[in-house]
């Protein structure tokens, strides 16, 4: 599937998340947590990099090496 016959639906990209929440423990102490929709986020973004050939990189303004760093993140990586 191509991006121009691809539905409207899955070219929009997920709503931003926030980067952290705090989490109270029963014990007082704050921890930190990325909520897993952050997560998604990354897998969708990372996998429009991954589909990006070198003539699009260039029309943006990419380096391909930057994007093939990013691209090969894990989800849980920022």
């Amino acid at each position: 599937m191509t991006i121009s016959n691809m539905p409207a639906a899955r070219l929009a990209a997920p709503r931003l998340a926030k980067t952290t929440t705090n989490i109270t423990r029963k014990n007082g102490t704050i921890r930190q947590q990325r909520p897993p929709l952050l997560w998604l986020q990354r897998m969708f973004w990372r996998a429009e990099l991954k589909a990006l050939d070198l003539a699009q990189m260039r029309d943006c303004g990419l380096d391909p090496a930057a994007v093939a760093r990013e691209a090969t993140k894990p989800f849980w990586r920022d």
